[in-house]
């Protein structure tokens, strides 16, 4: 349903735009457009109603309605796209006039068969739809607003309350730890109610875990309590179960009272009692502060587990507790429990299966559920053979939909999906696309979610930061594995857990939402292909016939289509249709792009382009068709090798993001692309005339500059162009060695909304510059200056929301005015979470009492001295240090009393923090063994 309603949000302002002067329809035409977004909106409120049933409530009728209303959708977004093409194609001003007079008139003939063209096409999308309301109203769909559902559903969960602990593998570290959580701190601390959630991706075990928590401690609490809140949450019921237990059934008319009533017995209930409660699968932030709102803080040394799939859930709960991230088993952990529920023992898989159960196991990722419900597939196969197990493995690898005995997990993993929100389901069914193990790095897959029409326009937010919190909502949900973490603490790429990338691969097959092929051959030229990945791998040289199939058959497939195609070899790529049969192309990522065989002219005939992504070592001939893409936003040569961009590509006024590699050189005229948000990278020494034009790109929010060094002009005009871009969040500046950014005069005013700035890289400062002190939105700062002054340091702590610093210094100790430095109380750095010092010089720095009282990771890199009491013990929220000793020059006695003394510290902080240490060129040790 919600791929139906996220198609008809993409097209229906595109059918208000049609209605608008520009285009210049015939006053029938615009009746006709006029019916067609009305009965669209309809149908998209319709939409939204079958979506708020449960899942295994929307009959498969609903579901043949909606499938048919999203590919009509389609169609009718692709006849539009089509007719605004050609309608807004340009003219070439640069020719000459008799012949722009030619094209002129051609044009206009052709926009008159352009129209045309649109008229007929909306007539027969009228037919379709009433072929569609008729075939609804035919079978008569009953009124289809949700009704009470009186089915039982059995919840998964429940057989994890009662599992033998004989059987359970990997539970006793994460339940000792968990153990710990609830009874750390004072003793003061000790008897305020303590709260701690355990976050983790389903069918992980969060409940089993917390089950045997709960049957360990509970002996230790008066009262007890054990209640689990689902998807869709009966708060009565749940409080009155809550109730009945902490009472051991005392208030027998539980059941009667209204939800605000129950809130008020609890507490008067719990008030004097030390009480153990344990949340199970906690869904959204408002289930929680209503049960919250029943759990009395009494000073008794209370505890309360939530389990929940959410982080944001996890965060929540655990404001003033503690957070526990469940991890999937270990590969010993997994081997265990496969063994034990097929052969009832820990140990013994015989040897012709090791193989195949590695492989099993790999796709099971540790996830305990997975592991036991594919466990109970190989214990029921008669003979035990590797061929059997093969067998098993096989139909993992095709989604599990061949195969009805993992219903548990499947069911389990649909549950997380079906509370999506409808903006999301497409965009996570989206990631089917990459093969498994794959990492998508997030600004890709942003840009390819906007270039789809996935991401949701809201007013004053730009898009890609809606895009960019779409993806952090998706890793809340456990429904991706985070890769990276950026300054900011966000992701910068992810992962599809193997049992995830099977659901949403079966879901995309069940929707005709993406074709993943795994050999041309296997795709029927009757189908409709909308997305199309190519994964598949080599031809079989030995089969001759087959390797005839696979090349011409594809000629046969419609690709009229098509909106996102991806590649992931050449090889794939080579045996499908020439570009120009994708006609409606949106999106392109060619991760190896077959350059020599490919018509530069397929190539600029994209005209629906939005995304293009190319690899490989590419020729500069291949690019000049690329003006043509008059739509295109993202140009994304990141895993490219190209020496210089053509000039045609100064005509991409609605490029958003040009993305690039290896420093090519950059045509005059960037300063046309009004649209410009990120451009990465312009080195200034190929490419000088672009940095007087950085002015004009006033849309600018990522930038990478390199080629600084020593040119005091260039860096003037490059401030004098960087006060321009008032947009601008992050400013990368890389190969430009002892800047002075504090050249200009004092009229110069820096851009007020820099979020990140990173200086290093073969590139640093002389100085700190002054003007950073007006950088009232700075969150990430990253620079290797030459000099640093106390009142350089008063300057940085006095940033309001500066939340990661990594500071290098690396000038000449001749240079040095002071042999320490001391944060204090002047420059207090109250946001900082993260500091990296690394100290090429041999002063030191010192932290005072009240600094930086949020500061959780610190990052140390200094010469050994005489001197090692840098006020560790002052930083009250320190969770974890890394210290790296810097060996030059020192004799081993010297480095292993500073490294004692770094222990000794951790050792009494009362924080005890985690520490890592490490030395650094031993080789230059005066006495190294």
């Amino acid at each position: 349903m919600e791929l139906a309603t996220a198609a008809l949000g993409s097209l229906l302002p595109k059918l208000g735009t049609l209605l608008t002067d520009e285009y210049k329809l015939q006053k029938e035409l615009r009746g006709e457009i006029k019916f067609l977004q009305a009965e669209m909106e309809s149908m998209q409120a319709a939409l939204k109603q079958v979506s708020e049933l449960p899942a295994h409530q929307i009959r498969d009728l609903d579901k043949i309605w909606a499938r048919d209303l999203k590919e009509l959708s389609y169609d009718i977004e692709d006849s539009v796209d089509t007719f605004m093409v050609r309608i807004d194609a340009p003219v070439d001003a640069k020719q000459h006039s008799f012949r722009r007079f030619f094209d002129r008139t051609i044009g206009l003939l052709t926009k008159a068969k352009t129209r045309r063209h649109i008229a007929d096409d909306i007539k027969d999308i009228k037919r379709r739809l009433h072929e569609v309301a008729a075939r609804r109203e035919r079978y008569k769909f009953e009124d289809i607003a949700a009704k009470p559902d009186t089915s039982t559903v059995i919840d998964p969960r429940v057989p994890a309350l009662f599992e033998e602990a004989a059987k359970l593998v990997g539970t006793d570290g994460p339940a000792e730890k968990i153990s710990n959580l609830l009874t750390q701190g004072t003793d003061v601390q000790k008897q305020k109610l303590m709260v701690v959630s355990i976050v983790g991706v389903g069918g992980l075990g969060k409940t089993t875990v917390a089950n045997l928590v709960y049957e360990r401690l509970r002996g230790q609490f008066k009262c007890q309590a054990f209640v689990s809140v689902s998807l869709k949450p009966n708060m009565k019921q749940i409080l009155s179960s809550i109730l009945r237990q902490v009472s051991k059934d005392k208030c027998t008319n539980a059941g009667e009272k209204e939800p605000s009533d129950l809130i008020k017995s609890i507490r008067e209930f719990l008030n004097d009692k030390r009480y153990f409660i344990v949340i199970d699968d906690v869904w959204n932030d408002e289930a929680w502060k209503f049960i919250k709102s029943a759990l009395i803080d009494n000073n008794l040394g209370s505890k309360v587990i939530v389990t929940t799939r959410n982080v944001g859930v996890a965060n929540l709960c655990s404001v003033d507790g503690a957070k526990y991230e469940l991890d999937p088993l270990s590969d010993a952990d997994s081997k265990r429990l496969l063994c034990k529920r097929i052969f009832n023992e820990v140990e013994g898989i015989h040897s012709e299966l090791e193989e195949v159960a590695k492989k099993i196991l790999k796709k099971c990722g540790g996830v305990p559920l997975a592991i036991i419900t594919i466990a109970s597939m190989l214990a029921s196969l008669p003979n035990q053979t590797k061929y059997e197990w093969y067998h098993v493995y096989n139909s993992m690898g095709s989604g599990l939909e061949n195969d009805k005995t993992p219903e548990n997990m499947r069911g389990i993993l649909s549950l997380s999906y079906n509370d999506l929100p409808y903006y999301l389901k497409p965009c996570l069914l989206y990631l089917s696309m990459f093969p498994e193990d794959f990492v998508i790095p997030r600004d890709v897959l942003v840009q390819m979610w906007a270039a789809e029409g996935f991401i949701i326009e809201e007013k004053g937010r730009n898009l890609y930061e809606i895009g960019g919190r779409y993806f952090t909502e998706l890793v809340n949900r456990s429904m991706i594995q985070p890769v990276g973490i950026d300054d900011f603490g966000s992701a910068t790429a992810c992962r599809v857990h193997d049992m995830i990338l099977d659901l949403i691969i079966s879901l995309s097959a069940q929707e005709n939402f993406v074709i993943i092929s795994e050999g041309p051959q296997l795709i029927s030229p009757k189908c409709t292909i909308r997305r199309l990945s190519l994964q598949d791998s080599q031809v079989d040289s030995n089969e001759e016939d087959s390797k005839e199939e696979q090349v011409t058959q594809p000629t046969n497939v419609n690709m009229s289509h098509v909106r996102s195609l991806i590649a992931f070899n050449d090889d794939a790529f080579q045996r499908w249709p020439p570009l120009s049969r994708f006609s409606v192309l949106r999106v392109l990522y060619l991760a190896h792009f077959p350059w020599w065989d490919i018509d530069p002219k397929h190539l600029g005939s994209l005209h629906h382009l939005r995304y293009l992504g190319l690899g490989n070592v590419l020729e500069a001939e291949v690019l000049e068709e690329i003006g043509n893409l008059q739509l295109l936003k993202t140009l994304d040569l990141q895993d490219a090798y190209v020496k210089e961009l053509p000039a045609s590509i100064t005509r991409l006024r609605q490029l958003e993001n040009l993305i690039i590699n290896d420093r090519p050189k950059l045509p005059d005229g960037i300063g046309n692309l009004m649209s410009l948000q990120e451009l990465g990278w312009l080195d200034v020494e190929l490419s000088p005339n672009t940095l007087a034009e950085l002015g004009n790109l006033t849309q600018l929010r990522v930038l990478t500059i390199s080629g600084l060094t020593f040119n005091e002009s260039y860096v003037k005009t490059f401030l004098q162009s960087l006060s321009n871009l008032h947009n601008i969040r992050t400013l990368v500046l890389i190969h430009s060695l002892r800047l002075d950014l504090d050249c200009m005069s004092d009229q110069w005013r820096c851009p007020a909304h820099l979020q990140n700035i990173e200086i290093n890289s073969n590139a640093s400062l002389s100085r700190l510059p002054r003007w950073f002190s007006t950088l009232s939105e700075l969150s990430c700062l990253s620079i290797t200056v030459e000099v640093l002054r106390q009142d350089d340091l008063q300057l940085l702590g006095a940033l309001p929301v500066l939340r990661f610093l990594k500071l290098e210094l690396q000038g000449p100790d001749g240079i040095m005015t002071e042999e320490r430095l001391v944060i204090g109380i002047d420059e207090p750095f109250r946001s900082l979470a993260e500091f990296n010092f690394i100290n090429q010089t041999r002063w030191w720095l010192e932290f005072g009492q009240g600094v930086m009282p949020r500061l959780q990771r610190l990052e140390l890199y200094f010469w050994v001295r005489k001197r090692e009491d840098i006020g560790l013990e002052n930083l009250t929220s320190l969770k974890h240090v890394t210290a790296r000793v810097d060996c030059r020059c020192a004799r081993i006695r010297e480095v292993e009393d500073v490294e004692t003394k770094i222990r000794d510290v951790i050792e009494i902080h009362p924080n005890h923090p985690t520490l890592e240490l490490s030395r650094d060129r031993t080789f230059f040790m005066k006495d190294r063994r």
